[in-house]
């Protein structure tokens, strides 16, 4: 099975935008500066979405698709090839950037809008237990799997407590490449202003002489349709089927 959307996709011109640089502390795994635009709501076509989504105790959309990975998944698996998993987080994250709603933030009362939105991933360590890794999201492969296999090694032999950190300009990634799964579901923080989406990458499969990989998108409503989870799907397939530039960059 494949995710496809067709038509024309068209963007809301209407709303409004003010630019807000935010500096973020360097640490180690750092982020680099947050720069995001605040939306006019007032001007918002959202507006009526967002409010009757946000009065909700779960207002979260959550979709599962299988995307077509056969491209990536054999330039991974041939001698010497990349890390699989770092390629998932590479195709994913640039097909997330593509998407404006993906980009969108509550706070407080406002609602934002990132410029780029980076990698927050869980990192299975030595002890099976797991911790939270930071990658700079890069259209640049070599130099992404680079930050990633850095921040792998960082993270997998910490005995630290488990620390996560109050930034919102990136996705929730975990990869379960233990699980062929068709729908998944996740703990949620019980503050009504969290909105950071959740990906989740499981077992690429073959079906036939195709390689299959389960995707699950979870996001709040008020701000991500169905219309957007599927332009994050066309947009995640089309950059599988453009692995073989992508990986090579």
């Amino acid at each position: 099975m494949r995710c496809e959307l067709g038509g024309a996709l068209h963007m809301i011109s209407s709303v409004l935008f003010m630019p807000l640089p935010m500096p973020v502390a360097p640490m180690c795994g750092k982020m680099p500066t947050m720069s995001y635009q605040r939306i006019n709501l007032d001007t918002w076509p959202r507006r009526p979405h967002f409010d009757l989504f946000d009065k909700m105790a779960h207002p979260w959309l959550d979709i599962c698709c299988s995307v077509d990975a056969t491209i990536a998944w054999s330039i991974c698996n041939a001698p010497g090839g990349p890390s699989f998993s770092a390629a998932s987080l590479f195709l994913a994250i640039g097909a997330v950037n593509s998407v404006e709603e993906l980009r969108m933030r509550i706070r407080s009362s406002e609602v934002i809008v990132h410029d780029h939105i980076h990698v927050g991933s869980t990192i299975l360590r030595d002890d099976e237990t797991f911790g939270f890794g930071f990658i700079t999201a890069s259209e640049n492969f070599q130099v992404f799997a680079a930050a990633n296999a850095a921040e792998f090694d960082r993270v997998r032999v910490q005995r630290s407590e488990l620390v996560d950190r109050e930034i919102d300009d990136i996705i929730h990634f975990s990869i379960v490449p233990w699980l062929n799964f068709t729908a998944i579901g996740h703990p949620r923080h019980r503050n009504k202003s969290y909105s950071i989406p959740k990906i989740v990458v499981g077992k690429c499969h073959q079906q036939g002489s195709r390689w299959l990989l389960p995707v699950a998108l979870s996001a709040h409503h008020g701000l991500v349709d169905g219309l957007h989870a599927a332009r994050f799907f066309d947009h995640l397939q089309r950059r599988c089927e453009d692995a073989e530039k992508l990986l090579s960059s």
